[in-house]
């Protein structure tokens, strides 16, 4: 009897320890728990900024800090704003402090064809630096406009925006735009147009636009380096990697521009540009098209399994095809009859349909050569002649007032 009693005795006892501790274990983790959600940062929405050239009241609102030097710039940073439609999120104009903007999330600045709103746009501003920000689902994701200059756009992401994920429009000069994703925007990855010259757009991925790059409206002097401007595939209309438009003097270098809808490189009207060590592979009707085109290089680009066309000249002049390597297209260089005096000269070529359809008028026939030995002989005889009788008029006027002179001096 006794036994029973001692075991029930232990068995009670265990049971309350066991209670306590699960009950002390239960508070312990509420507790860490509740410290746990202590600590969750809920981001605010900011509000948007506005600046006009007047740095010392923004820093009077806490939008920023720094003294607007070389280095010390000012900084703004870390900030959530929607544009709620109807706003930029952060708009910068006539400055030429020094500034940053970086680490943003920027958004629904903008959603109807009809805004002009953007994530960050600069207008008339120098000297800034936007790095690490997100730009995406705005009518533009970052803007730079009339006569913005000296601004380095570095590791952002222009995402998913409803017209184009970087833009600059017009006098837009010296600016540098770097490591940014611009991808999957409505019409442009990056765009350089209305006077826009001495840019750098280096090592950006634009993807998944209507075009990965444009370079229009007269904006020339322009280097384009190292970009993957691949996959710019868009429902609806012509889509290309990189598209020229009535600019000169851009050098296109060393870019993947792979399966874009329908050429790698287009270029319309548009003059001295020049393209070099390019990968343009598999876009879906031409590689590389020019068109109304004069005194282009295209030199040592790698081209291969292109629609139709490796390269197709279309009205152009002056134009140099060298040194290209053209593989796997039904033509690999075509020049069309209202083309004359294109160069094409130490291609490669491997498993193309015909390697060259050359059906461009000659240069003799607009004059551009040296005319007839006969014609140049008849030309030297005429001018020769008038030149004597020239000058055989000319002593004889001479010889004429010579005897007036006598004859008066004699009477």
């Amino acid at each position: 009897m006794k036994s029973n009693i001692e075991k029930r005795i232990t068995f009670i006892t265990i049971l309350v320890i066991t209670l306590v501790l699960s009950f002390i274990s239960s508070n312990n983790l509420n507790f860490y728990s509740r410290d746990k959600n202590a600590n969750i940062k809920i981001s605010k929405i900011s509000g948007t900024i506005y600046i006009n050239n007047n740095w010392t009241e923004a820093i009077s609102a806490g939008v920023c800090n720094g003294s607007g030097t070389w280095d010390d710039p000012y900084i703004i940073k870390d900030l959530i704003i929607d544009g709620y439609s109807s706003s930029n999120c952060i708009e910068i104009q006539n400055s030429s402090a020094y500034f940053r903007i970086e680490n943003c999330t920027l958004f629904n600045a903008g959603a109807d064809w009809s805004s002009e709103y953007a994530g960050i746009l600069l207008n008339n501003t120098n000297n800034g630096i936007i790095f690490g920000n997100n730009c995406s689902k705005n009518m533009y994701g970052i803007s730079l406009v009339s006569y913005s200059k000296n601004n380095t756009i570095y590791g952002n992401h222009a995402n998913n925006n409803f017209n184009t994920g970087i833009s600059l429009n017009t006098f837009c000069n010296n600016n540098t735009v770097s490591r940014n994703y611009a991808n999957n925007n409505s019409a442009f990855g990056i765009r350089l147009s209305w006077n826009s010259h001495n840019n750098t757009v280096l090592k950006n991925n634009a993807t998944s636009n209507k075009i990965g790059v444009e370079i229009s409206s007269f904006s020339n002097h322009n280097m384009v380096k190292d970009n993957n401007l691949s996959l710019n595939i868009f429902p609806g209309g012509v889509t290309n990697g990189i598209r020229i438009s009535r600019s000169e003097n851009n050098s296109i270098i060393r870019n993947i521009v792979n399966q874009n809808g329908w050429e790698g490189i287009q270029v319309y009207e548009s003059n001295y540009n020049f393209f070099l060590n390019n990968s343009i592979n598999n876009n879906g009707e031409y590689g590389i098209n020019l068109i109304r085109c004069s005194d282009n290089g295209l030199i040592s680009n790698f081209i291969t399994s292109n629609g139709q066309y490796g390269i197709y000249l279309e009205d152009c002049e002056s134009n140099i095809v060298k040194y290209n390597t053209i593989n796997n297209h039904d033509v690999a260089i075509y020049l069309d009859v209202q083309s004359k005096c294109n160069i094409a000269l130490n291609n490669s070529f491997a498993g193309n349909g015909a390697n060259i359809r050359d059906f461009q008028g000659v240069c003799e026939e607009d004059g551009l050569t040296a005319p007839p030995v006969d014609v140049l002989i008849i030309s030297l005889i005429i001018v020769m002649i008038m030149i004597l009788i020239t000058g055989t008029i000319l002593v004889l006027r001479r010889l004429s007032k010579i005897k007036v002179i006598r004859n008066k001096k004699s009477s």
